[in-house]
């Protein structure tokens, strides 16, 4: 059985903490993957939440997903590119736009919320995030045993490559 590789950026992370860990210590242990420039940290009810900010999505989303899709298409994905362009255009402003994204299903341009999650040691517990991911692309099926290494790889890449945007850090390679 296969799955498929995608990539994308990760649009808002949730938690709840463990007992014993306090979300500065929890802020601390994320900022360098979860930088306050980029993410809203929103806490209620006992769940904590990352959410890309107003001025991220206004100023970054538009020329980082052009990029990517630039460098990931290439001159085939015009068309498709066309399309999340305009999307994002009319949505950028807006608050909702992540809900509105999910009920617009744009192939390359689709908030993915299951099975995913980055994960950090803080005060000695795994501290969960569960992701929601905007998809940007996506490679048919393939078989596969070992994949963290090269996954992690391209990641970094990608974070190099992408690091005058604050989104850069949001970028990720994932299987599902």
């Amino acid at each position: 059985m296969g799955q498929f590789l995608r990539i994308g950026f990760v649009a808002e992370a949730t938690t709840r903490l463990p007992d014993g860990i306090s979300t500065n210590d929890l802020s601390k242990e994320i900022n360098g993957i979860y930088s306050p420039e980029t993410y809203d940290f929103i806490e209620a009810e006992g769940k904590i939440t990352l959410k890309l900010n107003s001025a991220t999505v206004h100023e970054e989303l538009l020329p980082f997903v052009r990029q990517v899709y630039e460098d990931y298409h290439g001159p085939t994905g015009r068309e498709r590119l066309q399309e999340v362009v305009d999307f994002i255009t009319e949505i950028a402003e807006e608050h909702d736009w992540l809900e509105k994204a999910e009920k617009e299903c744009l192939p390359d341009f689709y908030p993915i919320k299951h099975d995913l999650h980055d994960d950090f040691n803080v005060s000695g517990n795994t501290v969960w995030l569960y992701t929601n991911v905007i998809q940007l692309g996506s490679e048919g099926k393939f078989l596969m045993e070992e994949y963290s290494n090269t996954l992690s790889f391209l990641e970094t890449c990608a974070h190099r490559a992408y690091a005058k945007f604050r989104l850069g850090k949001a970028f990720r390679v994932f299987v599902l």
